[in-house]
């Protein structure tokens, strides 16, 4: 049930991500094709930015989901199983306390942004364009919680995950190099 959840939360912030880099795009090249037609939007430079700002904060989201962020995972495992686990214990521990700070004093802005907006789009309050840090920082906790257990696993077992995914994907490529290799000696 728990592994569903994180997937469909997973999901919902790639969708998001995946949304903001088209908006992106077509923002840039449409702003890009205007001003080589001697019309430049006023409004690009601002979106562009906020834009930026947003995919970056979801794309960090996604990539602490995934656990693919920076850690010490070859320290954990080298250490012994109870160290490794309170180690373990004590990270999660304090990027639930980082982003709970986050999250508090990101919601405190919006009170004081509301009364601001964009420049060139004045109906866009800051308080929209600033939603995205507290908003990903209630997501970078529900992911952490959500990716615990398993990080604590893994300490627990000695397995650093990063090079546990390395070695996956060098013997998925040895496997892939050994098929070409058979294919071009079938010829």
């Amino acid at each position: 049930m728990v592994a569903k959840f994180e997937k469909v939360i997973l999901w919902i912030i790639e969708t998001i991500c995946l949304a903001l880099l088209v908006t992106l795009a077509v923002a840039v090249i449409y702003s890009t094709t205007m001003r080589y037609l001697g019309s430049s939007p006023s409004w690009y430079d601002e979106i562009a930015s906020v834009l930026l700002a947003w995919l970056t904060y979801f794309g960090a989201t996604y990539a602490l989901f995934l656990r693919h962020h920076m850690s010490f995972g070859g320290i954990v495992a080298a250490l012994p199983k109870r160290a490794a686990v309170a180690l373990a214990l004590l990270s999660e521990v304090l990027v639930i306390g980082f982003f709970s700070v986050v999250a508090w004093y990101g919601n405190a802005v919006l009170a004081v942004a509301k009364w601001d907006s964009l420049l060139s789009i004045r109906w866009m309050t800051l308080d929209i364009v600033q939603s995205v840090i507290p908003i990903t920082a209630v997501l970078m906790i529900l992911g952490t919680l959500l990716t615990m257990p398993r990080a604590l696993r893994f300490a627990a077992s000695g397995i650093d995950a990063e090079h546990a995914e390395i070695e996956q994907a060098i013997a998925e490529a040895e496997r892939e190099n050994e098929k070409m290799s058979g294919k071009d000696t079938t010829k």
